[in-house]
């Protein structure tokens, strides 16, 4: 057997070797120098680069972040440093980049490393800086936070935008050690992040009471005395859930709010004074400030608490007023007692406009309204998500909760806040009230109120309250209730057999009253053929539901399936997906359910046989 091998280099070949290659890597590099030479050459031939400087520059300023604003939505953080972009171009463009030390303005230590943030810091120079930093337990160890509280003594003199988020004891630390005048800081944020319930004290002689230019103060779970020097002057103060120990008395409220005659924003959650126990509105109330730049009051508390900041203020300038507050009496009367100083501050001269759309809801625990000086404000859903976000643009949200209230005090405090809400110039009203209790009365009592009222939104239980209105309206063809009205919006209802036809002998008495529906919008609603056939006798346009009963049917098939195939049969939800009960109960001795009239209503028509129709 013959084996064939490669012999080893000897060490005269190996060197040989290892010269060719460090021969042919400089001969590399000098090629790619010569060519990083001929692109840079080649750049300048193009039409940008004769530019000058300072134009470029401007052109890359329009790509930094704006200045953060008090009303920024949760979640629209920006990236300080997404402008980078440009510096990875060219040569030319990265050497303007890192020359102009307002683009290294923005500092934000929670993603830059200490050696990171310094370098950013060098190029800034002495700008004046945007510095944000989360400081989290378990990713900051000893020396990363002291380096960050290093370069925060350092450059406290040309800080415009601090922001600062850490548990309750680096809040502290950082605290202790802001000395120094800050003469350029405008916004100043503190955010006790931390999971134990210990405060922070915010003491009077930070920044040596030194802060001139500031205007924006935004404090979270941290104390104040509301005697501090960082009060005078804001034109933005929030201050959310401070201990109990550092609410001010209402003459040292009045007193630092005196010294604030720009504040255009009020944001006090759980901020404000403490009602004395028995304390009485409106003899109570012996002086009052006037804010008359302030534009948006955002105040939440104990109903009393927040009725006692309302009564003594004057708001010549509001234009946004979200009052939520938590009742701590049954019958809801701590929420009527303040609801006038709701109201007088819900709309003024300073309104162009009145209240024209209307929104409630409630659930078990939470009542809320909101008001818009805009007509057709429709709010479609009444989820968190979508609940806030019209909320934003509202002129007045007002918002209640109270875990053991019965159904009838809801009604009773929609009633008491529409009542001395101004809104006799409704033109939208969207209820979506999910309660059982009859709202007749409270209909019949309040659309007298709106003679322009054109469009109505209506869930299960406000419906029944608008056709029992309809039904017992004694108003003739000279004075109907609702004269304005055209447009009925059903949300959500199965429309059984005897829903339909009370319906429609609602909707018939308005044609005799000489004031019909001209659109209904059923949509969202389930309901078979020959329920649109009916009520398109009655209203001219009627736009159905997107599913038909078959095909809900069908739905339903799979959805038993299903059911069947995942839980035992004791478990079942009879309700499911079509199951809701008929909302009229035992009050009416010709009530059934749902399921019974379904068996009974098919894809052609009712049953001529069936007499129980509501």
């Amino acid at each position: 057997m013959v084996y064939i091998g490669l012999a080893s280099p000897s060490p005269s070949q190996a060197n040989s070797r290892e010269y060719q290659q460090q021969v042919i890597d400089a001969e590399i590099k000098s090629l790619e120098g010569s060519i990083r030479a001929l692109k840079l050459r080649r750049n300048a031939l193009t039409p940008i680069s004769s530019l000058p400087t300072e134009v470029i520059t401007t052109i890359f300023s329009f790509l930094l972040p704006v200045a953060p604003s008090p009303f920024t939505i949760l979640g629209e953080r920006p990236d300080h440093l997404s402008w980078l972009r440009v510096a990875h171009v060219c040569h030319h463009w990265r050497e303007i980049a890192l020359n102009q030390p307002l683009f290294w303005s923005h500092v934000d230590f929670t993603v830059l490393t200490s050696a990171g943030a310094a370098g950013v810091l060098a190029l800034a120079k002495a700008v004046p800086l945007y510095l944000e930093a989360r400081v989290s337990i378990g990713r900051w160890d000893d020396a990363r936070f002291s380096a960050f509280q290093k370069e925060l003594q350092a450059r406290v003199s040309h800080i415009c935008h601090l922001a600062i988020s850490a548990d309750h004891f680096h809040l502290r630390k950082t605290l202790e050690e802001l000395h120094s005048p800050a003469p350029t800081l405008e916004y100043f944020l503190l955010s006790n992040d931390g999971t134990i319930p210990s405060r922070v004290f915010v003491p009077d002689t930070l920044f040596d009471g030194t802060t001139p230019r500031l205007s924006h103060l935004e404090l979270q779970k941290c104390d104040i005395s509301w005697k501090s020097p960082l009060l005078k002057g804001l034109k933005y103060l929030e201050i959310h859930i401070p201990s109990r120990d550092a609410r001010p008395s209402l003459s040292d409220w009045l007193d630092a709010l005196d010294e604030m005659p720009q504040l255009k924003m009020l944001d006090l959650h759980s901020a404000s004074p403490i009602a004395p126990p028995g304390a009485l509105f409106p003899s109570g109330v012996e002086r009052t400030v006037t804010l008359a730049s302030l534009e948006h009051l955002n105040i939440s508390g104990s109903a009393r608490d927040c009725g006692l900041a309302l009564a003594h203020l004057l708001l010549p300038a509001l234009t946004r007023l979200y009052f939520t507050t938590t009742s701590f009496s049954l019958d809801g009367s701590d929420v009527q007692e303040v609801l006038p100083y709701v109201a007088r501050h819900a709309h003024g001269p300073q309104d162009a406009q009145p209240l024209q759309s209307v929104f409630v809801r409630n659930d078990r625990r939470c009542a809320d309204m909101l008001a818009w000086t805009q007509p057709n404000i429709d709010v479609k859903s009444y989820n968190l998500v979508t609940f806030f976000e019209a909320m934003v643009f509202a002129r007045v949200a007002f918002s209640v909760t109270n875990e053991d209230w019965a159904p009838e005090t809801h009604a009773e405090i929609f009633e008491a806040a529409m009542t001395a809400l101004p809104i006799d110039s409704l033109v939208t009203l969207t209820s979506q009230v999910c309660t059982s209790s009859p709202h007749t009365q409270s209909w019949l009592r309040q659309a007298p109120r709106w003679p322009l009222l054109q469009r109505v939104h209506l869930a299960t239980h406000a419906a029944r309250g608008f056709t029992d209105m309809v039904l017992e309206d004694s108003g003739v063809r000279e004075c109907p209730l609702l004269p304005s009205l055209t447009n009925l919006v059903l949300v959500d209802i199965a429309l059984s057999a005897r829903r339909t036809l009370r319906l429609c002998d609602a909707l018939m008495k308005r044609v005799e009253q000489g004031v019909p529906l001209e659109t209904l919008d059923l949509r969202t609603c389930f309901a078979t053929s020959r329920t649109i056939e009916l009520l398109e006798e009655i209203v001219v346009d009627v736009l159905g539901p997107e599913k038909t009963v078959q095909e809900w049917a069908q739905i339903r098939v799979i959805w038993d399936s299903v059911a069947r195939d995942l839980f035992v049969e004791d478990d079942l939800d009879s309700s499911g997906p079509f199951g809701e009960e008929e909302d009229y109960d035992e009050d009416d001795p010709d009530t059934g359910n749902d399921h019974e009239t379904w068996d009974n209503w098919n894809s052609d028509g009712y049953d001529e046989g069936e007499t129980d129709y509501w």
